[in-house]
């Protein structure tokens, strides 16, 4: 059903295809542990059953409706200090896939992807480390494409927004197609400035007037930047001095 891409180059040129797995992460995982792949190979599966999301949660997503997927890199260009970059350039790809259907496409950070106010995608990024430098890098993926019901009110997909049914695997393409693009400029040394001002240009709250919960009270407050350690740099109106934070440090508070 997905087929390796031929107009790519690095992201998609080898593609495993599982009807059902536990996590394709862990099949990743457990492929770049035996040595058994290359760059950009990526595992994906019309039925994840363990999916995990950032901070410890679950992702679930209907069998057959949506695109879940993990892409291997090996960034060992990157110096770890610099990790934030892969998020970024993730979330960017995403952004940009489905911005082609949906204007109202924002990152809200790290890299939740979220269409007219709603989210629409989760990425779990899972690295190791040789030295200072990544030996890989795991990007998790699973975007909400044909999904129509949701537990949570606040989930949405492609077929919601739009109206229309889509062809998974020529989602999958399109999708490939702008992770390897992204991925290629980081590649290339003289785009990481770029990178950050375009992630800062789509994310959620920049610059904006927005609610957060901090030490369990809500407070507004607007984002000011976002570190190269990946820390959310927020202005918040009941503190003197802008303040940075890690997850779990601080939330966002749905208007």
């Amino acid at each position: 059903m997905y087929n390796s891409t031929q107009d790519t180059l690095i992201i998609g040129k080898k593609v495993i295809y599982l009807p059902t797995c536990h996590s394709t992460n862990d099949i990743a995982a457990e492929i770049v542990h035996a040595g058994l792949f290359e760059e950009g190979t990526v595992v994906i599966t019309d039925n994840q059953v363990k999916g995990r999301g950032q901070r410890g949660t679950a992702w679930n997503a209907n069998a057959g409706e949506n695109l879940t997927l993990s892409v291997v890199l090996t960034p060992g260009f990157l110096p770890i200090q610099e990790q934030f970059l892969i998020s970024q350039i993730t979330a960017l790809a995403i952004r940009g896939y489905l911005g082609s259907y949906v204007p109202d496409t924002r990152v809200k950070w790290p890299n939740d992807i979220y269409m007219n106010n709603r989210k629409s995608c989760g990425v779990l990024i899972e690295n190791s480390l040789q030295g200072s430098r990544f030996a890989t890098s795991i990007v998790g993926i699973g975007v909400n494409i044909n999904q129509s019901v949701f537990e949570n009110e606040y989930a949405t997909s492609l077929a919601r927004e739009t109206g229309q049914t889509f062809v998974l695997a020529d989602e999958f393409h399109k999708l490939l197609k702008s992770l390897d693009a992204w991925y290629v400029r980081l590649r290339s040394g003289s785009q990481n400035d770029v990178i950050r001002r375009e992630y800062l240009r789509y994310l959620y709250g920049y610059q904006q007037d927005v609610k957060f919960l901090y030490n369990g009270n809500i407070t507004s407050g607007s984002v000011t930047d976002v570190t190269k350690l990946g820390k959310l740099r927020v202005r918040l109106a009941n503190e003197p001095e802008e303040m940075d934070f890690g997850l779990k440090e601080i939330e966002w508070v749905r208007e």
